[in-house]
Formats: C-alpha cells, sequence, structure tokens
C-alpha cells in the first residue's frame, strides 16, 4: 500500500453562514444598535462561554450506557492493571515462558480491554439531500465532508468513517479493478452511442428519458475522466470502434492513475495533520474538479475509508455515505446495494419538504423489500426550512396556536418601538431604566420568535413522520420505523455558543437525538461483552493467579503431588472432548437442488418467453435495469424474480426446516459443553476430596471457580460465533432466493443483461430477447446457483466449525495452564522459591477478588432494576 503525508499550518476557518439562520441568529441579526452599558456589562459578566461539549451530551437510553456501569467498567480495568503492577516486581515476568510471564501478559491485556464489536450506519441518498452537512454535524467536524462547486456532493464513492486514537486525519483510497472500469466504460459507452443514435426510432417519452439521462452520466463521467484527452480526440466516443474507444480510454486509466501515485492493483493512503487539508482532498477524490483542464480521480475510485478522532465513532461506529440507489452506472449500483446489505442500520437521507415523495426514498425501502432488510429508517433534513405564514396554511389544525404567537411577537414589536421613540425623546443618560426595559422585551420577543420557530418545526416534523409511516408501514421494519428531523443550519449556527444558551436550539435540531440513536446501536453488545469480562474474564485471571500463589504454599511431598495428579488427570479426561463436537451437515438442500434443477430451467425459461412479447424499446429498457423496471404500459415487473419463483417456492420450506437443524446442532454444543464441565467440576469439588490435605483442597477451591468462569467465557464466545453464523446465513439466504443484482442469480445472469446491452442497430431486439431467453432457460444458470451456493455455505460452516474449535482451543489453553500450575514440578517450585512476592501476590488476589465481587453487583443490580421497569430502547424524534 502506498502512503503520502500531507501536513501546514491550519488555515483559518471561514465560516461561512448559511442563507437561513436560525431562529436565534434571525433575531440577534436584525438588531443593529449598540448595546447599552447596562447591556454590556450583564453581557461580559453573566454569561460563562463554556461551550456545548459531545462527551457530555445525555448518552443513550441503554443499560451499558448508564453511568453506574461506565463506572464499574472503568473500575474493573484498574483490577487486572494493579495485578500487572505487582506482577511486574518479580524478574520471572521478563523470564521466557514463565508462568509469571504468562500472567503478567494477561494482566496487561485485560487492562486495556474494550468492548470489540462494531456496527454500520449506512446513509443513502442522492446528491443535494444534506449528507455531507449532516455527516458533518454527527462527526461534529464542521466542513470535513464539503458538497461540491455546484452545490451538490459527488455521492459515488463509498465513503466509510472510522475512529481512531489520533488527532490526524488517514484517508485510505480503494480503486476499481481494470476489469471492473472495462466493463463500466462498455456500458456508458453503449448508452452514449445508442442515444446519439435514437433519433426518429420509436419509443415512449419514459424510455427517451432514460436513455438521455444515461448518455448525460455517460458524457459527465467520461468528461470528468479524460478532460483533455478527450479535447484532443472530440470523435472518439462516437466514431471510433468500439473495441478501440475501450481500449484507449484503459490505457488513459492506466496513465492517469501512475501519475495519482497508485501502484498497480494496491490501495492508496494519504495522511493528513489538519482538518482543512483532508477536507480539501476528499473534495478531490469525491467531487468535479471545477477545472475542465483538470482530471477528476473520482470514476476510478470504489470506495474511500476515512480515520479521525471523533466521539461518535469512538463507540465502535462506522458511518457510511452511501451513493443513492438510482445512481445510473450499474457498478456503482451494485457496490451500494452490496454495502446496504452490510449495515446494521439504514437511513434513507432526504429533504424534509419532499420525504413523502422521494423517489430516492422509496427505492431504499424497495431493496429492503427485495433483500429482507428491516433495519431502515429515513432523516429528514432541513427541518427548520419554514415559514410562520406557510405553516398555519399547511397544518390547519394548527392555525390558532401559531397566529396566537404571531400576534404575541407583533406587540413585543410594537412595544420596543415606544421605547426607542421615549429613549430617542429623554436621552440615554437618565433613562437606563427605560433601556433595560427595552433589553427586557427584547429578549421576551426572541424567546417568543424561538417558540414560535419550535411550535412550527416539531409541528411539521410531526405531520413528516406520521405520513412517512403510513406509506412505509407495509414495508420491512415498518411497524418500528426509525424517523429523525434534523438542521444542520441550526446545529451549526449555534454550536460554538455558550452551553447554556445553545442547549434548546442544540435539541430542537434533532442531531443530538439522532447522534445518541447511532450510538445506542452498539450499546446491547458492549454490555454483553463489558458483562463478560467483568463477572467472568477477570475473576478467571484472578483465579489464575491465586492457583499460582497456592502452588507454593504448600509441601511437595509425594502424596501431596498423588493427589493433585488424579484430580487433575480425570478432568483433563473430560475436558479433550470438548473439542470434538465440531460436525455439520447440508445434504438435504443439495439433493432437492440436484432434484428440482432441470424443472426449475424450464419454469425460468418459460417466464422469460412470455417477456419477449414486450415492444423492443420496453424490452430494451428493462435489459438495461437488469430486468427490474416500471413503465405505463407494462407496470413493474422483475424478471429475476419472476425467473426463480418456483425454486424460492421449493427451497422455502426446506430452508426453514435446514436452519432448524442448524440451531439444533449449536444447542446441542453448548448442551454438550454444559455437560462436560459439569463432570469435570464434580472432580474437582466431589465431596469425597475432603481426604485430602488442606493445601489441596483449597487449590482445588479455586480450580472449581476458575472452571466455571472458563465454561461461561467458552459458552459466551459460542453465543457470539452462533449470532455471526445466523447474520451470514441470513445474507446467504438473501443470495440464495433474492431477486436483486448481487444476489447469485442476480450475478449469473449479469453478463446476459450486460451483453444484450451492447446490442444495436438492425436485428439488435431479436438478438437481446435471445440473448435473455437462453440465460434463463440454460441448464447451467441453476447448475451454477447450486454450486455458488455450496461455496458460500461451505465458507460459512467452516468459519463457524473454525471460530467454535478457536474459542474452544483458547480455553482449553488458559485451563491446561491451570492445571499445570498445580501438577508441574517447575510451576511449583517457582513459586516456592518466590515466598516474599508469593506474600505480596497473594495480598493483592485478595484484595481485587474482593473489589471485583463489588463491581459484579453493581452489575447485577442495574440489570435486575432494568428488568422491573420498561424495557430501554434508543431515543427517536
Amino acid at each position: 500500500m502506498s502512503s503520502t503525508r500531507t501536513s501546514q499550518q491550519p488555515l483559518d476557518p471561514l465560516r461561512a453562514q448559511s442563507s437561513r439562520s436560525s431562529p436565534a441568529l434571525e433575531v440577534r441579526q436584525s438588531d443593529t444598535r449598540s448595546p447599552s452599558p447596562s447591556r454590556r456589562r450583564r453581557s461580559g459578566s453573566a454569561t460563562i462561554r463554556i461551550p456545548h461539549k459531545v462527551e457530555d451530551e445525555t448518552p443513550p437510553q441503554a443499560l451499558f450506557h448508564q453511568r453506574e456501569v461506565q463506572q464499574a467498567l472503568n473500575n474493573a480495568r484498574i483490577v487486572p492493571g494493579r495485578l500487572a503492577q505487582v506482577l511486574s516486581g518479580s524478574v520471572l515476568h521478563q523470564e521466557q515462558g514463565s508462568s509469571i510471564q504468562a500472567l503478567y501478559q494477561q494482566a496487561v491485556r485485560l487492562s486495556t480491554f474494550q468492548p470489540p464489536s462494531s456496527r454500520i450506519v449506512g446513509l443513502v441518498g442522492d446528491s443535494g439531500v444534506g449528507k455531507s452537512s449532516l455527516i458533518n454535524s454527527l462527526l461534529d467536524k464542521r466542513d470535513l465532508a464539503r458538497a461540491s462547486n455546484s452545490g451538490a456532493a459527488c455521492t459515488c464513492v463509498v465513503t466509510e468513517y472510522h475512529f481512531h486514537d489520533r488527532d490526524d486525519f488517514v484517508v485510505h483510497i480503494d480503486f476499481f479493478t481494470r476489469e471492473d472500469l472495462r466493463r463500466q466504460f462498455e456500458e456508458l459507452l453503449r448508452a452514449f452511442r445508442e442515444h446519439e443514435s435514437s433519433h426518429g426510432v420509436e419509443m415512449t417519452v419514459e424510455e427517451r428519458e432514460d436513455l438521455r439521462r444515461r448518455s448525460d452520466l455517460a458524457n459527465n463521467t467520461f468528461s470528468a475522466s479524460f478532460t483533455n484527452r478527450l479535447m484532443e480526440r472530440p470523435t472518439m466516443l462516437l466514431r471510433a470502434p468500439f473495441e478501440e474507444a475501450i481500449s484507449t480510454m484503459l490505457t488513459w486509466t492506466t496513465e492517469i492513475l501512475s501519475r495519482s501515485g497508485r501502484e498497480h492493483d494496491a490501495q492508496r493512503q494519504e495522511v493528513f495533520d489538519d482538518i482543512s487539508q483532508c477536507s480539501i482532498r476528499l473534495k478531490e477524490l469525491t467531487s468535479e474538479t471545477g477545472d475542465r483542464g483538470q482530471t477528476s480521480l473520482w470514476p476510478f475510485i470504489r470506495k474511500l475509508k476515512v480515520y479521525l478522532k471523533s466521539h461518535i465513532l469512538s463507540r465502535g461506529l462506522i458511518i457510511a455515505d452511501l451513493p443513492g440507489l438510482r445512481d445510473l452506472n450499474s457498478a456503482r449500483q451494485n457496490v451500494t446495494e452490496r454495502y446496504v446489505r452490510q449495515c446494521h442500520q439504514i437511513f434513507a437521507v432526504t429533504r424534509i419538504g419532499r420525504a413523502t415523495t422521494d423517489v430516492g426514498v422509496k427505492e431504499v425501502f424497495e431493496l429492503a423489500r427485495r433483500a429482507s432488510l428491516v433495519h431502515v429508517g429515513v432523516i429528514c433534513t432541513q427541518s427548520d426550512d419554514i415559514r410562520a405564514d406557510e405553516a398555519k396554511d399547511d397544518f390547519r389544525s394548527e392555525r390558532n396556536r401559531i397566529v396566537s404567537k404571531q400576534r404575541d411577537i407583533a406587540r413585543d414589536s410594537q412595544r420596543i418601538r415606544e421605547l426607542r421613540e421615549e429613549i430617542n425623546d429623554f436621552g440615554d443618560v437618565d433613562g437606563l431604566s427605560i433601556d433595560e426595559g427595552q433589553e427586557l422585551l427584547e429578549i421576551q420577543q426572541e424567546l417568543r420568535d424561538v417558540e414560535l420557530q419550535k411550535l412550527i418545526i416539531n409541528i411539521r416534523n410531526r405531520k413528516v413522520s406520521r405520513d412517512l409511516r403510513v406509506r412505509y408501514e407495509s414495508y420491512p421494519g415498518g411497524d418500528d420505523l426509525k424517523i429523525f428531523c434534523i438542521s444542520n443550519t441550526i446545529y451549526w449556527d449555534i454550536r460554538e455558543e455558550p452551553a447554556a444558551k445553545a442547549e434548546p436550539f442544540l435539541n430542537l435540531c434533532g442531531i443530538l437525538d439522532l447522534r445518541r440513536y447511532c450510538t445506542g446501536i452498539v450499546a446491547d453488545s458492549h454490555l454483553r461483552a463489558a458483562t463478560e469480562y467483568i463477572k467472568d474474564d477477570i475473576p478467571a485471571f484472578i483465579g489464575s493467579v491465586e492457583l499460582w500463589v497456592q502452588a507454593g504454599s504448600g509441601n511437595a511431598s509425594a502424596e501431596r503431588k498423588q493427589q493433585i495428579l488424579e484430580v487433575v488427570s480425570a478432568a483433563q479426561n473430560e475436558l479433550d472432548q470438548v473439542g470434538s463436537l465440531i460436525a455439520l451437515t447440508k445434504d438435504v438442500l443439495m439433493i432437492i437442488y440436484r432434484q428440482r434443477a432441470q424443472q426449475w430451467s424450464v419454469d425460468a425459461g418459460q417466464a422469460s418467453m412470455d417477456w419477449n412479447s414486450f415492444h423492443h424499446s420496453s424490452y430494451s429498457a428493462f435489459c438495461r435495469n437488469y430486468g427490474t423496471h416500471f413503465t405505463n404500459a407494462i407496470g413493474y415487473r422483475c424478471w429475476n424474480e419472476e425467473a426463480i419463483a418456483s425454486m424460492k417456492n421449493d427451497m422455502s420450506g426446506l430452508w426453514n426446516t435446514f436452519n432448524g437443524d442448524v440451531e439444533f446442532y449449536l444447542d446441542r454444543t453448548q448442551t454438550s459443553i454444559n455437560d462436560i464441565f459439569r463432570t469435570v467440576l464434580r472432580a474437582t469439588s466431589n465431596p469425597g476430596n475432603a481426604h485430602l490435605l488442606t493445601h489441596v483442597q483449597a487449590a482445588l477451591r479455586t480450580l472449581t471457580a476458575t472452571l466455571r468462569h472458563r465454561k461461561f467465557l467458552l459458552l459466551h464466545a459460542i453465543q457470539n460465533i452462533t449470532e455471526d453464523f445466523q447474520r451470514k446465513m441470513s445474507i446467504l439466504q438473501t443470495d440464495a432466493f433474492a431477486p436483486i443484482r448481487t444476489s447469485i442469480v442476480g450475478q449469473l445472469m449479469e453478463t446476459a443483461y450486460h451483453s444484450a446491452n451492447m446490442e444495436y442497430g438492425s436485428g439488435s431486439d431479436r438478438r437481446r430477447k435471445t440473448i435473455i431467453t437462453s440465460g434463463f432457460r440454460s441448464p447451467n444458470l441453476f447448475y451454477d446457483h447450486r454450486r455458488q451456493f455450496q461455496e458460500k455455505f461451505r465458507e460459512i460452516s467452516d468459519e463457524l466449525q473454525e471460530s467454535v474449535g478457536e474459542v474452544i482451543d483458547q480455553q482449553l489453553a488458559f485451563i491446561e495452564a491451570d492445571l499445570d500450575t498445580l501438577r508441574d514440578e517447575n510451576v511449583v517450585l517457582e513459586s516456592e522459591r518466590n515466598p516474599e512476592f508469593r506474600r505480596t501476590l497473594g495480598t493483592e488476589v485478595e484484595r481485587v477478588r474482593e473489589e471485583m465481587r463489588r463491581v459484579a453487583r453493581t452489575i447485577d443490580d442495574v440489570v435486575s432494576t432494568a428488568r422491573e421497569d420498561t424495557p430501554m430502547e434508543g431515543s427517536e424524534t
């Protein structure tokens, strides 16, 4: 990976005010008088200018973010740190292979614990809806993601925002491969030429408009990519032989990327010390240059990753800026569709004024329906872009409240004018009380103005939210649709004001609620990880340290050694069975695939014959949209969905049965682990051990407690693996049976659609229909479908078995080390030969064990209280 670093002195930010101001600023800007002496005195002394801090915002209403849980987690981290300090007091912690070195390394690792889970929030929206400003507000980084010179950012490039605990900014650039670019150029050039040759060809208005839009996209993309070169060869796009034109553009691409520092098939990394320089670079990478003689890089870029320090990202969140699904470049449609399926929460972003009619929002919900995605919501931007006169006409039921607020403001304005006249008549020397009265009225007017603005904003927010819920209630997740109405303008207009003054406006802008919700998405998995850390990870480690202390506390008699070995050997024999639990079968699905594939091919071919009756221009439009399209004459059709309908019907019931078998296997694995550990614990805590020496009994009690923690850690790990497996199986189900372009059938038919789109001229309609029909009728379609399904499932099941094996091996390694502490002569001698260190360590173990009991009780109390109350959820506007 190539890497560059850019740094310079920070630039003075020129923060231009928006043409629309927040209510507070509107009032303040309308008052052009200099403040009176009394006003200057109060404004200089009464206001403490401590700005709002994101870190101080109210956390999500989730257990993990409760103050008691956070304090317990901080206290827990201190415990292994204290033990690491004590362990480092012996030279043994530097002795390679010693037990103390292994314990010291465990202590250091545990003291730096962070919940490992991350969650992706994807923001999908067309250019101009305010995504860049929204991302800046969420990150609390003004002007990081900036709009282009035309006022609309180029949203073609997927851009991820990740956390790193440094003050610089790192940008990773992932370029399209040469083959990706070849396919894009072919599609774009064909669209451009088809439009140019379509004059006089019979087609509907909507089909001609579709061709025009695709031609414009091709022209814009080629112009951005090869500006100077196309000026030198202006006829190439229309006149050069097709393959020659494609090869020429690929050669140009290689030259451009080589000059940009990109190595062959490598990613590029750039580092910036200053946010303004990072912002400029991001704009260069994602937008038109504004210079007709300069090449844009965005057509060659698949994805960007930006690493920065931002509070919202520090909680395990990844924010992704995604192109709109109506992007006509099919390669980028695929990138967005594939990425959306990875997101834990998807938000369609739109301007509030057109939220209920925005086709881009509907496209997101349609994809969610086809891909079985449930975590879909809507963010409405520009919630402040509303006037009281318009609101009272638009929302008749609230007209009286709005008019009443307007009358109050008018009365205040009249009284202020009267006071100004009095000041002019009597002068300012002896009229301080009048001046103070004017100030009081102006403050009162400002408050009323704010109340009015808040009223009309909230009225419209509620109205739009209700309408969206009605519109999308039948879609997946529609019964719990998350909707946020936000104003980036209000947020940045008031962001630097004192916290007390800014708070009501920040609450009104909706950014804080949205930020709180996004942070809360990660909370449940973090709580589980933190609970496991506090109740099992640290106590198991403390038990391992205590076993080392106890190993040297008794005498090394032959009787003691024999007693330890007998119990430990019995435990070892049982634990050896844990590693043999992994097995999984998928034969039933593959048998049905083989038996029914031929009939599925017949059914798919029959469906494709039905489409041959379409008018040639409509058929061509469906091909350009990869089989999923709508026309007034034909209506909505999805060719992929119709072609795989019989396969989906045959397999859906079997899939549910198969899923049940997998669940049974995973449950059986956990049950077997419980059974094995029960036998082991019976051996270590057997009442029959009462005849053993006192020191042996103490060591076995510690071992028993440690084994219990190890069992829980193993079961927790398998539960996490199970959830990840289930998520991957859900994705596989979508791959196998969904009609979307990134599913298996969509990818298998991609070449056929592309080939059909490359046809033009005389006889092209017949050739297109032959290509599509042959593609769906081919026996290879479902043979390849089965093969890809097998490969994907094998990969998932292998990952499951490997992951389960890894966590079993990890915990068994810890247990093995504990058993060695009791039975290994070298470890016993190591402990016996350091009596002073052993006593110091033993004293610390007793202290931290009691501390961990208190911390664990805190967690138990919080969880117990939550169960008694109403379940807490993320907040929503």
